[in-house]
C-alpha cells in the first residue's frame, strides 16, 4: 500500500470522491430537514442520489486494486468534532429515554457516556499520525453497496412515503425528518467502511445506532416506540463493548488505534479480550442471537427503513466489522466461538422463518440467518471463509433490498403483506411479482450468488477446527431455507381465482429503484467470476498472501451455472409474459360440484371457496417454541467465548 500525506491527497480523485460521499448526504439531509414541499424534496433527494451513485462508481473504478492509505487534513479537530457528535448522540438518547421512561436505556446511555469521556480525556489516544482512511477492495465493495443500493432505497422512499401516509392516516406526516435521517444514515455508513482510525469508526458506528433508533420509532405508536428502544439498548450494549475494546487496545499501544496496525500486530494472544468485545459489538449490530429481536421489531417502521437496515446499512456495518477483523479471529478460539454463534443463529432463524406468513417477518428472519452465515465465515477467518463472507454480503444486499422494496409496494397495492394473499401475483402485479421471483431465486436457487456463496462457505468449513459441526449446521439450515423460500415462490406462481389488483401504477421512483436493483441482482449473479477474480481475490492476496477459490472459477462450474441460469431465465420470462393475458384458471376439484364463482359443494350442502395454504408448523417452528431456548444457547456460547478470551486460547 502507498501512504498519501495531507498534501498528496488534497486533489486526488480518491480524496475528492470520499469527501463527496461523506458530505453530500449530510448536506442533503440538512436541506431535506428544512424544506417541506414534495417538489423540493424530490429535487434534492434525486440530485443527491445521482451524485452519490456516480461518485461511488467513480471511486471504485479509480481506486480498484490500487489500495491507498490517506491521511486527512486537520485530523485532530475532526476527531474532536466526532467526539462532540458522540456526546450529542448520548444526550439525545438520554433525553428520549427519560421522556418515555425507559430505565435500561438510561443506564446504558450513562455507561456509554462515561466510557467515552474516559476515552477522550484519559490521554490514552495520544497524537494519531497514521492513515485515517484506507481504501481496500473490501471497503470499495461496501461503498458500492451503500452508494448504489442504499441510495436507490432512498429514491424508492420518495414514492413509497406518499402511499404510506395515505394508508396510515393516523401517523403524523414527518417526511422531512424521515428523509433527513435516511441520508444521514448513508453518510455514517460511508464513514464506517473507509475509516482506519478506530475512534472515527466508533463515532460513525454510534450515528448509525441513533439513526436506526429514530427511524424505527417514526410512527410514534406505542409498538414503534417500544421496538425502537429495544433496538437502541441492544445496540448500546454493542457500543459499550466496542468502546471498552478500544480502551483495552490503547492500554497495549496507542498505535493500535489504526486498524492497519492492529491487523498486523504480532502478539494476537494479547488481543483475545478486545476481540471478544468487538465480536459482541458486531453481533449486536448484525442482530445475531440473542440480539435478533431488535431487527424483527424494526419491521414496524416504513418499508424503506427495513430495506435500508437489511440491505446496505445497519446490519451490514456489523458483519463488515467482523470481516475486517477476521484475520485475527482466525488465530484464536474466540473466532471459533463467534462462528458457532453465527451458525446457531443461521439454523435457529431459518427454522423461525418457516412459521411466518408475514412477508416482512420472513425477510427479517432470513436476513438474520444469512448474517449468521457471514458471521460464521468471519469467525473462521480463513481466506476461503472470508471470500464466502464477502460474496454473501454482496448477493444478500442486492436480493434482500429488492425483496423488501417489492413487498412494500405489493402491500400498498393489495392491502396485505401476508404471503397467503399473494396467490397469482404474477398475473395481478406482473412487474413486482417478477422482481420478487428474481429476489427469491437470488436467495436460494442455483446459479444465483447466495447458493454459490454457501458452496464457498462449505469448502471453508470443512478445513476449520470442528469443521464437521459447521458442515452439519450449514446443511440443516440450508434445508430449512429451501422450505420457506419455496413456499413463497409457489404462491407467486399459483392462480386460485384471486381478483386482479386495482388499476394503480407504481410511482416512478419505486419502479426505477425496483428495476435497477433487480437488474443488479442478476448482474451480480452473472458476473460472480469477475467479482471474485478482480474484487475479492486481490483483497485476500493483500491480507493473507494467498488466493483461494479456484474451484468456483473452474470451466465446469461456470458452464453448469450458465445452463442453470438460462433455464431459470426462461422460467421467469415465460411467467412474466404469460401473465399479461391475465387468464384465470378455476381450481380442479376432482369432479366436485362447482358454481359459477368457483366455489365447491362441501359437506352439508354448503358451497365453500377453494383455498390453498402453506404449512407453517407453528407448534414446532414458532417463536413461542424456538426463541427462548435459542437465546439461552446463544448466551452460553457468548459466555464461552469470553472464557476463552480471558484464557487467551490460541488455535
Amino acid at each position: 500500500m502507498s501512504i498519501l500525506s495531507t498534501s498528496d491527497t488534497m486533489y486526488t480523485p480518491e480524496f475528492i470522491s470520499i469527501m463527496v460521499l461523506m458530505l453530500v448526504p449530510v448536506f442533503a439531509a440538512v436541506l431535506l430537514a428544512l424544506f417541506k414541499p414534495d417538489i423540493i424534496r424530490n429535487i434534492v433527494a434525486g440530485a443527491a442520489s445521482a451524485v452519490i451513485i456516480i461518485t461511488s462508481v467513480f471511486l471504485a473504478f479509480t481506486a480498484w486494486n490500487t489500495n491507498k492509505n490517506i491521511t486527512l487534513l486537520n485530523a485532530d479537530w475532526i476527531g474532536t468534532l466526532l467526539f462532540v457528535i458522540e456526546a450529542a448522540i448520548a444526550l439525545i438518547i438520554l433525553f428520549l429515554a427519560f421522556k418515555y421512561k425507559k430505565p435500561l436505556a438510561i443506564i446504558l446511555a450513562l455507561v456509554q457516556a462515561g466510557l467515552l469521556l474516559f476515552l477522550e480525556f484519559s490521554g490514552l489516544v495520544g497524537n494519531y499520525t497514521g492513515a485515517t482512511i484506507v481504501l481496500t477492495n473490501l471497503s470499495l465493495i461496501m461503498v458500492l453497496i451503500i452508494g448504489v443500493i442504499g441510495t436507490l432505497v432512498c429514491v424508492y422512499a420518495l414514492g413509497y412515503m406518499k402511499d404510506y401516509h395515505e394508508h396510515q392516516k393516523d401517523v403524523p406526516v414527518r417526511k422531512r425528518y424521515f428523509f433527513a435521517l435516511m441520508f444521514l444514515f448513508l453518510a455514517a455508513m460511508f464513514g464506517i467502511v473507509v475509516s482506519n482510525n478506530l475512534m472515527w469508526l466508533l463515532a460513525f458506528w454510534e450515528v448509525t445506532t441513533l439513526c436506526s433508533f429514530l427511524l424505527i420509532g417514526y410512527s410514534k405508536t406505542e409498538e414503534a416506540v417500544n421496538n425502537s428502544f429495544r433496538a437502541v439498548w441492544m445496540n448500546m450494549i454493542g457500543g459499550i463493548c466496542f468502546t471498552a475494546a478500544l480502551i483495552y487496545i490503547l492500554t497495549i499501544s496507542s498505535d493500535l488505534i489504526s486498524i492497519t496496525n492492529l491487523l498486523g500486530y504480532g502478539n494476537v494472544a494479547a488481543l483475545t479480550i478486545p476481540l471478544a468485545l468487538i465480536a459482541v459489538a458486531g453481533l449486536t449490530k448484525a442482530a445475531q442471537m440473542p440480539f435478533s429481536t431488535w431487527l424483527t421489531g424494526a419491521m414496524v417502521a416504513p418499508t424503506p427503513v427495513s430495506a435500508l437496515l437489511h440491505s446496505s446499512t445497519m446490519v451490514k456495518a456489523g458483519v463488515y466489522l467482523l470481516v475486517v477483523f477476521a484475520p485475527l479471529f482466525s488465530q484464536t478460539w474466540v473466532g471459533i466461538a463467534l462462528a458457532l454463534v453465527g451458525m446457531f443463529t443461521f439454523v435457529a432463524t431459518s427454522v423461525l422463518a418457516i412459521s411466518q406468513s408475514n412477508a416482512k417477518k420472513v425477510l427479517a428472519y432470513s436476513t438474520i440467518a444469512n448474517l449468521g452465515l457471514i458471521t460464521a465465515c468471519a469467525g473462521i477467518g480463513t481466506p476461503g471463509a472470508v471470500m464466502a463472507a464477502i460474496l454473501l454480503i454482496i448477493f444478500h444486499a442486492a436480493a434482500k433490498g429488492l425483496l423488501f422494496l417489492c413487498v412494500g409496494a405489493v402491500e400498498h397495492k393489495i392491502g396485505s403483506r401476508d404471503i397467503e394473499d399473494m396467490d397469482g401475483l404474477l398475473v395481478r402485479l406482473p412487474l413486482l411479482a417478477t422482481m420478487m421471483v428474481i429476489g427469491i431465486a437470488g436467495m436460494y436457487l442455483a446459479p444465483f450468488g447466495m447458493l454459490i456463496s454457501k458452496w464457498a462457505a462449505l469448502e471453508a468449513f470443512i478445513t476449520a477446527p470442528a469443521g464437521f459441526i459447521f458442515v452439519i449446521l450449514l446443511a440443516f439450515g440450508s434445508a430449512f431455507t429451501i422450505f420457506f423460500w419455496t413456499k413463497w415462490l409457489g404462491k407467486l406462481f399459483m392462480r386460485m381465482g384471486k381478483p386482479q389488483a386495482p388499476a394503480v401504477k407504481l410511482h416512478i421512483s419505486e419502479k426505477l429503484s425496483v428495476i435497477i436493483i433487480g437488474a443488479l441482482a442478476v448482474l451480480a449473479c452473472v458476473s460472480f467470476p469477475t467479482i471474485i477474480k478482480y474484487g475479492i481475490n486481490p483483497y485476500l492476496k493483500e491480507i493473507f498472501g494467498i488466493i483461494p477459490g479456484a474451484e468456483l472459477l473452474s470451466s465446469d462450474t461456470l458452464i453448469m451455472c450458465g445452463i442453470m441460469f438460462a433455464i431459470l431465465a426462461v422460467l421467469v420470462i415465460a411467467a412474466a409474459f404469460g401473465s399479461k393475458s391475465g387468464k384465470e384458471i378455476k381450481p380442479y376439484l376432482n369432479g366436485r360440484a362447482v358454481d359459477s364463482d368457483g366455489k365447491f359443494l362441501g359437506s352439508l350442502g354448503v358451497y365453500k371457496e377453494a383455498k390453498t395454504s402453506n404449512y407453517y408448523l407453528e407448534d414446532y417452528c414458532g417463536e413461542k417454541s424456538i426463541l427462548k431456548p435459542s437465546w439461552l444457547i446463544s448466551i452460553i456460547l457468548i459466555a464461552a467465548m469470553f472464557v476463552l478470551a480471558f484464557m487467551g486460547v490460541m488455535l
